[in-house]
C-alpha cells in the first residue's frame, strides 16, 4: 500500500479501487514483484497532470502509469503521448499489448504505461477484473442474469457500465461485499489467468 515501499519506484493510478487491486494482485504472485509505491491520484486528469512532475523527481528509477482506456483507447493514448511529449519523451504510435515500457535513458527513469483493461480494447478496471473470475464460478451467471433482468427504465447506470453493475452484483456475494481487492486477497479472483499474468509480468519488468 502507499507509504510502505521505496519512493524511487512509483505506479500512478486513478482511484482507490486501482490501488487495492494492484496491491492484492502483487501480494498473491508466486514469483516476487519488486517493491514500488502505488499512488492513487483520484482522477484521470490528476494522473495526467502528475506524469511530468513524477518523471522529474530526483532519484526516481521507474514511473508506471495505469489508467482506464474508457470509451476510446486511441484518445487515451493520445492524452498520454501529449503529456510525455511535453517532457521530450516519444511514446510508440500505439500501446504495446503486453504493457508499454520505455527504458531509462539520459538520467530519465524507466517509464511504463498500462491502459485498462488490456492495452488494446476500450474499457476499465472492471473489465480487467472480470477476466479473473473463475470460469466455473456458480454465482457469476446469476449475477449477470440479475442485472440483465432489470428493466431498462429502472437502471441507474449508463449502458456502457453494465459489466461494472454485474461485477458489483457478484462482489455483493463475497465475504467482504463490494471490495475487489478483498476478493483477490481471499482467493475468489484468480491472479494466474492470461491477462492477470501479463499484467504481473509488466509490473515485474517495469520495477526490476
Amino acid at each position: 500500500m502507499p507509504g510502505i515501499d521505496p519512493p524511487d519506484r512509483v505506479l500512478l493510478v486513478e482511484g482507490e479501487s486501482d490501488v487495492h487491486v494492484v496491491h492484492h494482485l502483487r501480494r498473491r504472485q508466486d514469483a516476487p514483484i519488486p517493491s514500488f509505491q502505488i499512488e492513487g491520484k483520484g482522477t484521470l486528469g490528476k494522473v495526467l497532470d502528475a506524469t511530468g512532475p513524477e518523471i522529474k523527481v530526483s532519484g526516481r528509477k521507474a514511473v508506471g502509469i495505469l489508467v482506464d482506456a474508457n470509451d476510446s483507447l486511441t484518445e487515451r493514448w493520445q492524452d498520454l503521448s501529449n503529456r510525455c511529449r511535453a517532457e521530450n519523451i516519444d511514446l510508440p504510435p500505439q500501446p504495446i499489448t503486453t504493457g508499454t515500457i520505455l527504458e531509462a535513458v539520459d538520467g530519465r527513469p524507466r517509464i511504463g504505461i498500462w491502459l485498462m483493461p488490456d492495452n488494446e480494447s476500450p474499457g476499465e478496471l472492471e473489465d480487467f477484473v472480470r477476466t479473473m473470475i473463475p470460469t466455473d464460478d456458480p454465482v457469476w451467471p446469476r449475477s449477470e442474469g440479475y442485472v440483465d433482468r432489470i428493466p431498462v427504465p429502472d437502471r441507474r447506470f449508463r449502458p456502457g457500465k453494465i459489466l461494472r453493475a454485474k461485477l458489483y452484483a457478484w462482489l455483493a456475494t463475497r465475504e467482504n461485499p463490494g471490495r475487489i481487492g478483498a476478493a483477490i486477497g481471499a482467493g475468489d479472483l484468480r491472479v494466474d489467468g492470461v491477462l492477470g499474468s501479463t499484467f504481473a509480468t509488466w509490473l515485474r519488468s517495469l520495477f526490476a
